[in-house]
């Protein structure tokens, strides 16, 4: 058989004894905000979760990358740890087309439980689904096995990402690759200085994967933005050019900055300034922390992806949160099958986050963890 994946769409995680929630089962709906003219909204494509430090927001984006880690080999997450306990469900609609044959599938995908914490045998009407595939991932020393509950469909899934797993992408913006992927941005997103150590060879996670960690960038050489830049010059396929204009377009616009080619004589990339020339590590804590997101979306996402960005202003001044918000808008009516889910303690954000104004291309949400916040 065959799969083809389109209009993916996060409706549902649900979390028992997991992190800070152990008192009860907690379910996150990741719809737009409800409003007379729409008391059923569609799944958010933009969605602020808000809370204080303490309170789960780091749990629940580490939760659903935790899932598609599952699937991973080998698996990674919070869920790859043979010493976690509890169990999750995250709940995903996408159209299927198997062997030609296209249906709107609700996707469970759960651990910790022999079965689903969450049933749609006799719901899925309510998520607009025509069919359920359920996949029941558990670990033991490391390997991936099927529990109780898991489908065909579910199998299908499993094996499809299995086999595609390492395949090198050949355009930016996921054009290239179709299968779904979820990009998890931790709250540290430093970009410091590569190692000495400067070889012309493949990054880090550069090819597919159903989940991925992009955290502090540097000083691993594999895992820097200057080694990310020097592989897409030796490829000498247009993508170098691409990304480099929209990094400029995005983070310097307004500043007489630009990036430019690396140099592969030296393997390093300078940023042209009005005095002087200077390498990436040189940059601010918020030009860092946006080239970063900037760059990684652009080069490792699929058309079907989730990307979740935690504590999204960390180290960003109000200039740079509104411009990030901005870029990621602009990301989300380019690409209609990205989502993006991001955490804050900052209720400023509210304000730019304006979630009662609607905006063509972009379906908005929220959830307020505490009502006590700071």
């Amino acid at each position: 058989m065959t799969l083809q994946i389109s209009d993916w769409r996060l409706l549902k995680l649900t979390l028992d004894q997991v992190g800070p929630f152990q008192d009860a089962i907690q379910t996150f709906n990741f719809r737009g905000i409800a409003s007379p003219e729409a008391p059923d909204p569609a799944p958010a494509s933009l969605y602020m979760l808000l809370a204080k430090n303490g309170h789960g927001k780091t749990t629940v984006l580490e939760s659903i990358h935790g899932l598609f880690g599952l699937m991973a080999n080998p698996p990674i997450g919070r869920f790859a740890d043979a010493a976690h306990k509890g169990q999750a469900q995250v709940d995903i609609r996408a159209e299927w087309t198997i062997d030609g044959k296209t249906q709107t599938t609700l996707l469970s995908i759960w651990t910790g439980s022999q079965s689903h914490l969450v049933d749609w045998t006799d719901d899925l009407e309510s998520a607009q689904a025509q069919q359920w595939a359920t996949l029941n991932l558990t670990q033991t020393n490391g390997v991936i096995s099927f529990g109780r509950g898991t489908n065909d469909l579910g199998r299908l899934l499993f094996e499809e990402i299995r086999a595609a797993q390492g395949t090198a992408p050949t355009e930016l913006f996921g054009l290239s690759q179709e299968l779904p992927t979820v990009m998890l941005f931790p709250a540290d997103r430093r970009l410091v200085a590569p190692s000495e150590y400067r070889v012309i060879e493949r990054p880090k996670g550069w090819g597919y994967q159903p989940a991925q960690t992009f955290a502090s960038d540097g000083p691993v050489w594999a895992e820097s933005i200057d080694n990310l830049l020097i592989w897409l010059e030796w490829l000498d396929d247009g993508r170098l050019g691409e990304l480099i204009a929209y990094l400029n377009a995005e983070i310097f616009a307004e500043d007489r900055k630009a990036i430019r080619p690396p140099r592969r004589a030296e393997l390093k990339t300078f940023v042209a300034t009005p005095t002087g020339e200077h390498g990436l590590e040189q940059l601010s804590h918020g030009e860092r922390a946006l080239l970063q997101l900037y760059a990684r979306t652009a080069s490792h996402m699929t058309r079907n992806t989730i990307l979740l960005i935690d504590e999204v202003d960390t180290h960003l001044h109000s200039k740079w949160m509104n411009r990030l918000l901005l870029a990621l808008k602009q990301l989300l009516v380019k690409n209609a099958q990205l989502s993006i889910i991001f955490t804050t303690h900052n209720r400023e954000l509210m304000k730019v986050f304006d979630h009662q104004a609607q905006e063509a291309g972009i379906v908005k949400g929220g959830y307020l963890i505490e009502d006590d916040l700071s």
